[in-house]
């Protein structure tokens, strides 16, 4: 037997492993990094908030330019339990107002709310207890304050201006001026 069969490999055998001193620093970077995470999951309630806040605007914008270019009265109508909203039209007979029909097109079709984001309530001046706002055919819409809350019960307003038919959207509850 040649003598390089013989000799044994005295290498060591190396328990694989993290050191204390490894683990507290992987703790600290997670601690780190969930106190920088944390605070930015209540935005998602806000953001859902916006995004449906921005939907309604552009359907309000919609109904109110489109209630002018075809000279007919538009309804943006609410179902606040359901969270939803659609837009209605008046259908014309002659001299006479017919009914409301649905509106089925690709910017008007029914909306729902994003996210956990809930109707509290809509107020119109005229009609504070039916929740519905009207686009006239010279321009006007109904002056609407729209109360939302998001996911975090935080609560929202969008004030529907009946001049320009913009909207705001502000942060609590806002009254009627």
């Amino acid at each position: 037997m040649d003598q390089g069969s013989r000799v044994k490999s005295q290498g060591t055998t190396a328990v694989k492993g993290f050191t204390l001193i490894e683990l507290t620093v992987i703790i600290v970077i997670l601690g780190v990094m969930l106190t920088l995470i944390i605070p930015r999951l209540g935005e998602l309630g806000e953001a859902n908030l916006k995004q449906s806040a921005r939907h309604l605007t552009g359907m309000i914008r919609f109904l109110k330019d489109e209630s002018q270019a075809t000279k007919t009265s538009y309804y943006l109508r609410f179902d606040i339990q359901g969270g939803h909203y659609w837009a209605e039209v008046r259908s014309q007979m002659g001299d006479q107002k017919g009914e409301l029909q649905r509106v089925s097109s690709a910017i008007a079709s029914e909306g729902s709310l994003s996210g956990q984001t809930t109707f509290v309530n809509v107020r119109v001046g005229s009609h504070p207890d039916d929740p519905y706002i009207q686009f006239t055919p010279d321009g006007w819409v109904e002056k609407a304050f729209i109360y939302l809350k998001d996911g975090n019960d935080k609560m929202f307003t969008l004030i529907v201006n009946p001049l320009t038919g913009g909207t705001e959207l502000r942060e609590g509850q806002i009254e009627e001026r």
